[in-house]
């Protein structure tokens, strides 16, 4: 038991008393522990939730990573551990919030259509992942499937479990589970059981009320039952299911009526249900957009094919991406360039497509003076613009206008078509660049820009038309980062005493000069590094020096709008902050995941903190130090001066996402090159910048193929 650390009790079961517990080691999940009956029954407080956690018992097949892969078993709860305590042992498993019957409990309605398919499809695949190994459960009810936080259902309580034999002539079999099944869905549709008896007596009276008396004309294999005819109940005609459930589809009712038939060779299986369901686009569809539900509609691109098509592909590409292994990418060297790459972008959308039209293209500039254009599948170039004068700095892309936009040392912005290299339009700034932003608006996309005088330009885009010229910080180089939702941008000049700003980005299309965009100013200073949290309308995190200027401290704010008559003003609210430690060395990158999770990299270290400041979990996977970082809803990848690249990979089950190191993508010789600069990834591709002794760059990208036969 050292390794968990016990927060609470939940409740008791039949085998031990269920506790709440955490793990001793930063940013490992959340657990529940079940404990043998013994002196621990009053050493903790009691704490609420699901009671249903007590008597699991272990499985082969049913714990963690044994058993055939697939989703089915992530549809059962996962034993982390078990070890010894006393005359028994402890099982320790994953933690879940709440269980279904919680669910159905609180829900002052039946639940809607969608959540009745979702509950059950969950439901379904557990019941045939474990008739799958030989186990029946015996006991499946509401309160023993549990609820995860990201509303997840597992099955739980194995503790009337048994293994069963499908050759065995034993007339106990599966279908007993299948029968279960269908009372739950009754539920589901009920919004109460159909069934509620409080003995055994009442419950028969119960079934037989609904389903009528069974005879052996429709149950040839009753009269073999040991206890036929020592009760007798008087004849009942069935009552149909939709005088019982008149909300009920006739769909979801002829599925309860197979469900619930006498004769259990004529009860349909888990796995029948299942096969059934498959063959349906519906179903394909609603397993697509809730799996991928935090992506756009535009990334979910089906061409030519199904939806079955495309949920088991892309599903097959996540599993390559996270695995990582030899076969499942190919590996290319991309040269073209006679200088340094300082910056790279996917020009190509973001989308998932798999029929075979499917393009990952980046574009880089260099020290050379050229924009290039590559296809990371074919592995090419596609095209370079002229060489410039003076070397380009800075690079943005507009995959759904097929633009990208670059800035070389003196300030000259140009805009280039992404498909051929045509230069479109120019604007020279008065002095060389510090940042671009590409800002895509309801109004029409826009380019943010600044420079050293310390103004920020607006742009139009594509033809690069001054909108509005805002002088924030004058004689300063000043940095942008636009808000997810592209209505804020942060304006800060870096390790100041001048308080960083916060703009309205609306406020910024005003071409008077009488206007005053619509800021304000947060009350910090010595400001480094900012992120925005991703899955969040206006969460700024921000990295600066306290009042004495000793110590890093990262704060959070919530940014809002008050409108009056004729201006509205923005209010910045700190919802978080807390100190860096002592003995971390200052951060050189800053990310965030979600909305709580910052990511910093310190040297060779990446850290990753809650907004209040408590360490989840840190790694030194890098022998020197990490150059760039890419953070996306399903991975992160750090590239380094060692010439590798670190995969890893989000779990989202609990409260905090948890991040998991799986696995490096090697460069080049250390013969010839000195270490990668630059990382991006898209949802099929990854692509570093290796630097080479020479003083020349290469694209290195890894590009994960799916079979699309």
């Amino acid at each position: 038991m050292e390794q968990y650390c016990i927060l609470g009790r939940i409740g008791e079961g039949a085998h031990g008393i269920v506790f709440k517990a955490k793990h001793v080691e930063p940013g490992r999940a959340g657990s529940v522990c079940i404990l043998p009956q013994t002196d621990w029954r009053d050493r903790c407080p009691q704490e609420g939730g699901p009671a249903a956690a007590g008597g699991w018992h272990p499985q082969p097949g049913l714990a963690g990573d044994q058993g055939p892969a697939g989703d089915r078993r992530q549809s059962v709860v996962q034993l982390k551990a078990v070890f010894p305590h006393g005359a028994g042992f402890v099982l320790a498993f994953e933690f879940m919030l709440s269980d279904l019957a919680e669910v159905v409990r609180h829900t002052q309605r039946p639940l809607a259509q969608a959540q009745v398919k979702s509950y059950l499809q969950m439901l379904l695949k557990g019941v045939a992942f474990c008739h799958a190994n030989n186990i029946v459960h015996r006991d499946l009810k509401p309160a023993n499937l549990l609820i995860s936080a990201s509303g997840q259902l597992k099955i739980a309580d194995f503790g009337l479990a048994r293994v069963f034999s499908p050759d065995s002539n034993r007339l106990y079999t599966h279908q007993v589970a299948t029968r279960a099944v269908g009372c739950i869905l009754g539920e589901l549709l009920n919004g109460s059981p159909l069934f509620p008896g409080e003995n055994d007596i009442e419950q028969l009276c119960c079934v037989l009320r609904i389903l009528g008396t069974p005879s052996p004309q429709v149950w040839p294999e009753i009269t073999e039952l040991p206890d036929y005819n020592k009760i007798s109940f008087k004849e009942q005609a069935p009552v149909p299911l939709e005088e019982v459930l008149p909300d009920a589809s006739p769909q979801a009712l002829d599925l309860l009526g197979r469900f619930l038939l006498y004769p259990p060779q004529q009860r349909i299986s888990a796995s029948q249900v299942w096969n059934e369901a498959s063959r349906t686009k519906e179903l394909w569809r609603q397993l697509c957009l809730r799996r991928w539900s935090s992506c756009k509609a535009s990334q979910m691109t089906l061409g030519t094919q199904t939806w079955k098509q495309y949920y088991l592909r892309r599903s097959e590409l996540e599993f390559r991406m996270a695995s990582g292994r030899p076969g499942d990418f190919t590996c290319r060297a991309l040269a073209g360039h006679k200088g340094e790459i300082d910056n790279l972008a996917y020009v190509s959308t973001n989308e998932y497509r798999f029929d075979g039209r499917e393009k990952s293209v980046v574009c880089t500039i260099s020290s050379d003076g050229t924009v290039r254009a590559w296809d990371l599948h074919e592995g090419m170039e596609l095209w370079s613009s002229p060489v410039q004068s003076t070397p380009l700095v800075h690079l943005v892309t507009y995959p759904r206008l097929q633009l990208v936009v670059t800035v070389d040392e003196t300030g000259l912005i140009k805009a280039w078509e992404a498909e051929n290299g045509c230069e479109q339009a120019a604007f020279l700034l008065p002095m060389y660049s510090s940042t671009l932003e590409a800002c895509d608006i309801p109004e029409g996309p826009l380019l943010l820009a600044t420079c050293a005088e310390g103004a920020v330009y607006t742009l139009t885009v594509p033809w690069l038309q001054l909108l509005s010229r805002v002088s924030v910080f004058p004689s300063n180089p000043t940095s942008l980062l636009c808000s997810p939702d592209r209505q804020w941008v942060f304006v800060s000049t870096p390790n100041s005493d001048l308080s960083p700003e916060v703009f309205y980005i609306q406020s910024l299309l005003c071409q008077s000069e009488e206007e005053t965009p619509t800021s304000a100013s947060l009350p910090i200073w010595l400001t480094s590094r900012a992120c925005w949290a991703p899955d969040e309308a206006a969460r700024l995190m921000v990295m600066h020096r306290n009042d004495n200027g000793m110590q890093l401290v990262i704060t959070t704010y919530e940014l809002g709008t008050k409108k009056s008559r004729d201006r509205a003003d923005i209010l910045a609210q700190q919802i978080a902050s807390f100190l860096l430690p002592d003995t971390m060395m200052p951060p050189h990158l800053m990310k965030s995941h979600g909305s709580q999770v910052i990511l910093l990299v310190s040297g060779s270290e990446l850290v990753l903190f809650t907004i209040h400041g408590l360490q989840l979990v840190a790694f030194q996977d890098h022998q020197r130090p990490i150059t760039s970082m890419w953070v996306d809803q399903t991975r992160v990848i750090t590239s380094s001066f060692d010439l590798s690249l670190r995969v890893y990979m989000w779990n989202k089950e609990n409260k905090f996402p948890v991040l998991k190191s799986c696995y490096h993508l090697l460069g080049g010789s250390h013969r010839c090159a000195s270490g990668f600069t630059h990382v991006e990834s898209d949802g099929m591709t990854i692509v570093g910048v290796e630097t080479r002794n020479i003083g020349t760059s290469i694209l290195r990208s890894y590009y994960f193929q799916v079979q699309c036969g």
